[in-house]
Parts: structure tokens; sequence; C-alpha cells
């Protein structure tokens, strides 16, 4: 679908009817124009019924003109909400396409991962991965930082929390699934262990909490 949305034929009907309108106005002008240059006195009938016509057409003129307006707008709404409901429509089939394959992509990176660089067969598996992440690519999938990054709830799914003496509390240690987005839309979230500290401040928070929880209500 181009989608390019062409003009209805009722708006094209009301186009040639504000034609037709100008015409018959014009028509009526000449007319009364045509009898005062003629030197004789048009009668008081005449005067009234020639004015009488030319403010109904005017009158309705501006009607259809009105109308078109609207109608121009109202079909350049419907344009717009049109080609929104189609790129809406092509994300959400591309986003279900590419989250049936990625578990795919997910093994085929534990096999090379566990591949030895020489192996012909890993070659070609190499190959059918690269495919597969340009193809990803171009439609704007992007893996997701996870390693070292600060957890955020919104980009990762902890799987569990483990003391470290090296990182601090909140920071991701490993990350066992890889997470994408597609475009600015978080299409899966990235699987991983957060580190929970150093396991004496990680003790200590908790006694501290136990504590707390414990301790007599003050008087």
């Amino acid at each position: 679908m181009s989608g390019k949305i062409h003009k209805s034929e009722f708006e094209k009907m009301l186009e040639q009817q504000v034609a037709e309108e100008e015409k018959r106005k014009d028509s009526a002008e000449e007319e009364a124009q045509a009898a005062s240059s003629t030197g004789t006195e048009p009668a008081p009938d005449e005067v009234e019924e020639l004015r009488r016509q030319l403010l109904s057409h005017q009158a309705e003129c501006e009607q259809l003109k009105d109308q078109q307006l609207r109608l121009r707008a109202e079909f350049d709404n419907y344009r717009k909400r049109m080609l929104r409901e189609l790129d809406q429509a092509r994300f959400s089939a591309t986003a279900n396409l590419i989250r049936l394959l990625l578990p795919v992509v997910d093994n085929l990176e534990r096999a090379l991962a566990h591949a030895a660089e020489e192996d012909g067969l890993a070659v070609g598996v190499r190959m059918v991965h690269k495919q597969l992440a340009d193809l990803f690519a171009a439609e704007g999938l992007v893996p997701i930082e996870a390693r070292g990054q600060v957890f955020d709830p919104n980009l990762h799914d902890a799987l569990s929390m483990t003391p470290s003496e090296e990182v601090e509390a909140g920071i991701v240690l490993e990350e066992f699934e890889r997470g994408y987005k597609l475009k600015d839309q978080v299409l899966r979230p990235a699987k991983v262990i957060v580190s929970a500290g150093k396991e004496a401040d990680a003790s200590g928070a908790d006694a501290e909490e136990s504590k707390d929880e414990t301790a007599p209500p003050s008087e």
C-alpha cells in the first residue's frame, strides 16, 4: 500500500458546486450591471428580485465553501489517522515476527560460544547469525546494554541478586539472556543477575532490618 489517500467523490462534488455557484453569482452581477448600463431604470420589482437572487447565491456559495473546508479538514484527519494505524500495524507485525525469531538467535549464539573458530560448520552458522542480525538492525532492533549497567527495571529482568566484593550494589553482574529494543519500545527485557554489594554490607543491612522489625515499640 502506497499510503496515498485520494479525495473522495463527495469532496469533488462540493468543489464543483462551489464553482457553479460562483458562476451564478457572477452572472447575476453581470445582469445587474447590464441593466444599469442601458440607461433605462429597471422596475423596482426587478431590482429587488435581482438583489434577492444575488444574496441567495452569495449565501449558498459561502455555505458550500464552509462545507468544503470542513470536509477537507475531516479528510485530512482521516488520512493522518489511517497512516498512523498503518504504521502501528506494520510495527506490531514486525515486532511479533522478531519476537518469534529471537529464541533462534539465542540458540545460534549459544552454539557459537562453544564452537571452535576453525570449525567449518561454525563458519556457516556465523554467516546465518550475521544475516539475521543485519536484518533485525535494518528494522530498528538494538540490543539492550546490561553488564556493568545500573539495574533498570524497565530494561532488565533480575533473576537473582548475588553479593560481590568488587561490584557495588545495584549493578548488573551477569547477563543470562540478552534483551532487545525495537526502536523505542522494549521488545524483550534482558535477564540479568544483579550485585547485592559486599557480603558484609548485605548481611549488615539484613541484620539492621531484622533489628528494626523485632525492636519493641517506643512508648
